[in-house]
């Protein structure tokens, strides 16, 4: 599937934009693409970067490609989650800009990054759309390529019948002069007719994509032919005739250097020796297989692999290799354990036990043919002795075990109840001490702040047309006094209840906070945000604010410091916040100080988060590690 994203890359990279203030658009997107699969986390900064030049240039189409790429980047990063986040945001900018071909490959990419997460529901629907729109613009490529990808997701659902329909659908619309698309979709056109049962039809299509594949100097189209023709023998119960097709593709595969198909082929063909009864070969194929799947991590292959020695090993009367392997194999894949596998497993358990137990019985009858009657009786009253105090020993150990366990079961309960209440107490002293800044916030508001608005109200409706000029101008500094006392108030009250949490969330919250600071005081504060967006509980993001609040006015009251920077980044579910600065740092013995240190610790303790700090000769920096997932719910 991840073939088919990479030519809508490809493909819609090559657009030509044609608008002179798209040119270093166009250059940062094609720096980002080159660092893509080596430097991911880079290609997203340059994207981003491509993002915010055509949103300034309103030059949607850049927008749409930044954006679809950082969305690509992240689903090659299995950030599927993000990758949505990002073909989402994508879609109103090529609306926008009626790029309907943009816009098809959005909900194709979209299709895709929902199948990876295994939310069925919104694949199909996307990818419809996708179609819907190639249609109407009859983009005869991109179309055959989303019928593929249909094709391919319905496969992946065991629904062959849709698959052929769609599969049906792309071998319409692929060119001619297309060999290779052509050979793959008619391969795989026969093996969706294989899995309903339709052999011959099946074997049709085999026979086409052959005849292709033998013109092209292609070995991988050459491996998947004949093995198509080895699985068709194979299903027909032909096996002796299955042999050299899956020999050949071995030999296909080995020029290409696939280690997944080259253990797929191995295990197609311990299976088909094991079948025509050439046990040793088997055995070769099969134990290159496991060795391969354990490299290449194939742990489906593996398993069929061990499940097919453990049938040989039975059949070659070795229960002790039989049993051995179906262990492995039923370890492997617990879920494919069935009533049959069972009954396998008691068998060969009997066998080697009734082995075991003849060989006991050999050796008692030796010993009872060369010794006393009287010795062999003691020797069983010793043996089962022996058995008894093995038996009372295991019994011992196995209600110490118990015990042990229940032990660590309490002791992890009263742990957990230990830290649900200190959260408690936590949570309660932080929400008491937000309560109190929100009734002083009102009170700096409604109280202070009012009445100050009703002494310059009262004096400016003073005459001072007799004032002497002194008096006059010492009136106007009264004036302008009150009025930067009012400002102070209030910025103290905002500083107290953050209204804009409530209203704009975390991220707008802290940003429009370093602004403001960085207006009445002489310090620079370099505000960034990097990642995606977030929405957290009120009470949580308001504890966050605080933390960075904290640490921002510890660097203003005390490090001396002439730049400052306040950095969120989040990804998936952690968030990474570092407040740095360039001063001289603060004295964590001092009062007001410690007392800041002390709030900030308790709100880390309470969101379960990591606390770094770091001091050095150019400033200090603090580091701040949350997981999302582990935030209090409470």
């Amino acid at each position: 599937m991840r073939y088919v994203v990479i030519i809508f890359v490809f493909l819609l990279n090559q657009l030509s934009f044609g608008q002179n203030d798209s040119t270093a658009v166009n250059q940062l997107l094609d720096q980002a693409y080159t660092l893509e699969s080596t430097q991911p986390y880079d290609a997203l900064k340059l994207y981003h970067s491509a993002f915010q030049k055509s949103i300034k240039t309103k030059y949607n189409i850049g927008a749409t490609k930044a954006l679809q790429y950082s969305g690509i980047v992240h689903s090659d990063l299995a950030n599927y989650d993000s990758a949505i986040y990002y073909y989402k945001k994508a879609l109103p900018y090529s609306i926008e800009a009626n790029y309907r071909r943009g816009s098809g490959g959005l909900y194709i990419n979209l299709g895709n990054a929902y199948q990876y997460k295994g939310e069925f529901n919104n694949v199909i629907d996307n990818y419809i759309k996708g179609i819907k729109i190639f249609e109407e613009i009859k983009d005869s490529s991109r179309l055959g390529m989303s019928y593929e990808n249909l094709a391919t997701f319905y496969s992946s659902l065991k629904n062959h019948d849709k698959e052929i329909e769609y599969l049906t659908k792309a071998l319409h619309i692929i060119p001619n002069d297309d060999n290779e698309r052509l050979s793959y979709a008619l391969g795989d056109l026969g093996l969706a007719y294989l899995s309903t049962n339709q052999t011959e039809k099946a074997f049709v299509y085999f026979k086409k994509a052959d005849s292709i594949s033998t013109h092209l100097d292609d070995h991988r189209l050459a491996f998947f032919a004949q093995r198509n023709f080895g699985e068709y023998y194979s299903s027909k119960k032909q096996f002796d005739k299955a042999i050299p097709y899956f020999e050949n593709a071995l030999t296909n595969i080995n020029q290409v250097n696939d280690a997944y198909y080259k253990n797929d082929v191995m295990l197609q063909l311990g299976q088909a020796y094991f079948q025509v009864k050439a046990y040793t070969k088997a055995i070769q194929f099969l134990e290159e297989a496991v060795s391969l799947s354990k490299t290449n991590n194939a742990l489906e292959i593996e398993q069929k692999a061990h499940w097919s020695l453990s049938n040989i090993y039975g059949i070659l009367q070795k229960p002790e290799k039989a049993y051995q392997e179906l262990k492995i194999s039923t370890q492997l894949k617990d879920s494919l354990l069935n009533e049959s596998h069972l009954k396998q497993i008691n068998l060969l358990e009997k066998q080697y036990a009734s082995e075991k137990k003849d060989k006991e019985l050999a050796k008692k009858q030796m010993d009872l043919e060369h010794n006393q009657l009287e010795l062999s009786k003691k020797q069983n009253e010793i043996t089962l002795a022996t058995i008894g105090s093995m038996l009372l020993l295991l019994s011992i150990l196995g209600l110490w075990y118990v015990f042990r366990q229940r032990q660590q079961l309490k002791n992890i309960e009263i742990s957990k109840l230990k830290q649900q209440q200190d959260i408690t107490k936590l949570q309660a002293l932080i929400e008491g001490e937000e309560k109190e800044r929100n009734r002083l916030a009102q009170e700096l508001h409604d109280g202070i702040n009012g009445d100050l608005s009703s002494i310059k109200y009262q004096l400016s409706s003073v005459k001072t047309d007799d004032f002497s000029t002194e008096s006059k101008s010492i009136f106007e500094k009264t004036i302008a006094m009150i009025d930067v006392s009012c400002q102070q108030v209030r910025n103290i009250s905002h500083n107290l209840s953050p209204m804009t949490i409530r209203d704009f969330g975390l991220i707008t919250s802290i940003k429009n906070y370093c602004s403001k600071l960085e207006s009445i005081h002489p310090i620079a504060i370099n505000f960034q945000h990097f990642g995606n967006e977030i929405s957290l509980p009120k009470n949580i993001e308001t504890v966050i604010y605080r933390i960075v609040q904290e640490l921002v006015n510890n660097i203003i009251k005390h490090a001396h410091a002439t730049n400052a920077l306040v950095q969120i980044n989040t990804h998936d579910d952690t968030m990474f916040i570092t407040v740095e600065d360039n001063g001289k740092g603060f004295n964590n013995d001092s009062k007001t100080a410690g007392i800041g240190l002390k709030n900030i610790a308790s709100r880390i303790a309470f969101l379960n988060a990591n606390f770094e700090e770091e001091h050095h000769k150019n400033g200090t920096t603090f580091t701040i590690h949350i997981d999302l997932k582990n935030i209090p719910t409470t």
